[in-house]
């Protein structure tokens, strides 16, 4: 098999950063609304599509077509500069084109080895960036930074500032993160392994920006049942950003996955939401970032990786039940791809089927005075 390398000598090119998310929806209006609410504003309208945006000046990061189903349709990256693009282009024997859509530039159109479509663009438009609050003035127990002047209530969408990542679920685990890494250079930022086997299957990837700062993970590809696209995530402001989004999202009828907590491996503030579609939507906040030369960390697989502290992981949240469409997707891999073998799968559900805390599922009682 395949060894998974962490990070390419020469790959073909090194992407700046992730770009945008394109979705096909049948109901373009109630996605519209959901994303609004949660904190994307609408930049721009096509024929059947609609463009949305963060505070920063990026023109779009997520796309919403009209679709007859509820999809994920293509994951967008953005090229370093105009030359990169060629390059990639030519290596794959593709094209740079227009994209003929509202923010202009040019595009190169790819698939990764499951399948789905990535779409590395250069060239799109900035918009003026959107007013937003300043960060949060705190006070500390020997700091006092904030005197006569009460905290205001955030009332209202969260104010995202941009598109951070996109969770992909693979068959083939070392083939994808391969291709992803020798592709567009990412550097792995932290590994999860099978206990026992040490087998890796579950990558967190960064840019490579060299001595240039780039978030812990930009892409994120793990081993699982069937490929497809697991979740993206919108970084905040701050962590009243998070919890006041939070309660916003909930006042309007949405529904709430998972939250809010700290994840352990990227340092992330993290609040879980679905939208219409039971597609998983991340609002973040304070991350970590790495240069270039941060080496790449090795961890035992496990729930408890996941987290620091927050809410007990729902059941629901990592979603191990066998549907017929499931149990099909898994027979066809096993019958075509090599990587892909019962053994690998049946030791990851194991691993993360496992309670992540000592005291989860404990019911809680109080106690009685003596």
């Amino acid at each position: 098999m395949t060894t998974f390398t962490p990070r390419a000598e020469a790959p073909t090119i090194r992407i700046h950063d992730i770009a945008y998310l394109r979705f096909g929806r049948l109901d373009l209006s109630r996605a519209e609304r959901y994303f609004n609410d949660f904190g994307l504003k609408t930049a721009a309208r096509g024929q059947a599509a609609v463009y949305l945006r963060g505070v920063l000046p990026q023109h779009h990061c997520v796309i919403l077509e009209q679709d007859r189903h509820d999809t994920f349709l293509a994951l967008g990256l953005r090229a370093a500069s105009a030359a990169d693009l060629r390059t990639l282009a030519a290596a794959h024997s593709a094209l740079v084109e227009p994209t003929g859509e509202p923010g202009g530039g040019q595009i190169v159109k790819l698939r990764d080895p499951a399948g789905f479509r990535v779409e590395v663009v250069h060239g799109t438009q900035e918009l003026p960036r959107i007013a937003s609050r300043l960060p949060r003035m705190t006070n500390a127990p020997e700091e006092k930074r904030r005197a006569n002047a009460p905290q205001p209530a955030l009332v209202g969408p969260a104010e995202v500032y941009r598109l951070g990542h996109a969770v992909m679920q693979r068959q083939e685990f070392v083939r994808n993160a391969n291709w992803y890494i020798q592709t567009f250079g990412l550097i792995a930022s932290d590994v999860l392994l099978l206990p026992g086997s040490r087998e890796p299957v579950l990558a967190f990837m960064r840019c490579d920006r060299g001595a240039g700062l780039a978030d812990h993970h930009t892409i994120v590809v793990a081993l699982g049942p069937e490929n497809g696209y697991e979740h993206a995530a919108f970084e905040l402001l701050d962590i009243d950003a998070l919890g006041a989004g939070c309660e916003w999202m909930q006042r309007q009828g949405w529904i709430k996955a998972w939250g809010i907590g700290r994840h352990v491996l990227g340092s992330q503030l993290f609040s879980y939401h679905y939208d219409p579609s039971g597609f998983t939507v991340e609002h973040y906040a304070d991350g970590d970032v790495f240069d270039a030369d941060y080496p790449t960390r090795w961890h035992e697989a496990s729930k408890e990786s996941l987290y620091l502290w927050g809410p007990d992981l729902p059941d629901h949240f990592v979603d191990l039940s066998m549907t017929a469409k499931r149990a099909a997707e898994v027979v066809h891999g096993l019958r075509t791809r090599e990587e892909f073998t019962l053994e690998r799968l049946l030791a990851a559900k194991r691993v993360f089927s496992l309670k992540p805390r000592p005291w989860s599922g404990r019911a809680i009682r109080r106690p009685r005075a003596s």
